[in-house]
């Protein structure tokens, strides 16, 4: 779909993953952490009185109360991991050439207006698997 462009893959799913691709179809290595709902299940389950919230987007980088500071911390937290690992791979693998930048899955659209990828395809995954059913449809 990005022919001979180096490739950051983040995706937002039960964990955030991040998948480095060089211009030339090499999976170079990946990145995996907690996901925004379990980082906020962690929260719930294993801190005494800390609530389970919406995870949305907030405007402010801080809240005033805990419900607004979790959901803070949550959104602004992601933000924070994919702007300083997109940094650091793009110096790593690709020595500084901006890569193209592809936020999937489920929570990918909540950072729509954050300017963090260059492409937004919540359903990319099934787009792989659509195309790699194409190329496999022949041979069955």
């Amino acid at each position: 779909m990005y022919p001979d462009n180096n490739l950051i893959v983040v995706d937002f799913g039960t964990a955030t993953t991040f998948c480095v691709i060089s211009k030339n179809k090499e999976y170079l290595g990946g990145i995996i952490l907690p996901g925004i709902r379990m980082s906020m299940e962690a929260l719930d389950k294993h801190t005494a009185k800390l609530p389970r919230v919406e995870i949305k987007e907030t405007k402010n980088v801080y809240g005033k109360t805990t419900v607004e500071s979790i959901q803070a911390g949550l959104y602004h937290g992601q933000i924070a991991i994919v702007k300083e690992l997109t940094k650091k791979i793009s110096i790593e693998a690709f020595q500084g050439d901006k890569p193209i930048v592809i936020g999937t899955g489920g929570f990918s659209s909540m950072f729509r207006n954050e300017n963090l990828f260059d492409i937004i395809s919540p359903t990319l995954v099934f787009e792989g698997l659509k195309e790699a059913y194409k190329i496999n449809e022949t041979k069955i």
